[in-house]
């Protein structure tokens, strides 16, 4: 399997993040490592190392299921990951508590990282 850099350069070579990604509990479209999360692709794994991200919170969403006019809104987790510079990265997780867990045990990896929403100055919000 290949990996990329889902953003910067990655600072360890490959094969660690290969034994890694072999440990890492799969939380639905991403997985959580001792080293960094895992985003897989296609074809690839998006490597976004735990030293390059500085937030990390769980956002939910209420997306349309059904068709026509019985569309039911059901709630969708995601693991938001908030790189320098406002940048994020998604993801889907399979529940709340899987996301909670997520949140809970990137605290315990990497403690500099911030848990929780902020929400943006009213100067960054867009129009």
């Amino acid at each position: 399997m290949k990996f990329r850099p889902e953003a910067g350069p990655l600072p360890l070579p490959q094969e660690d993040y290969r034994a890694d990604f072999a440990r890492a509990r799969e939380l639905g479209r991403v997985r959580l490592g001792a080293l960094a999360l895992y985003y897989p692709r296609l074809t690839w794994t998006g490597v976004l190392p735990l030293d390059q991200v500085e937030r990390a919170y769980l956002r939910i969403e209420d997306i349309p299921v059904g068709m026509g006019c019985r569309r039911v809104p059901m709630g969708q987790h995601y693991l938001m990951a908030v790189l320098p510079g406002r940048e994020s990265r998604k993801a889907a997780v399979n529940s709340r508590g899987e996301g909670d867990w997520a949140l809970e045990r990137l605290a315990q990896l990497s403690p500099r990282i911030q848990i929780g929403y902020v929400p943006p100055a009213p100067q960054e919000r867009k129009p």
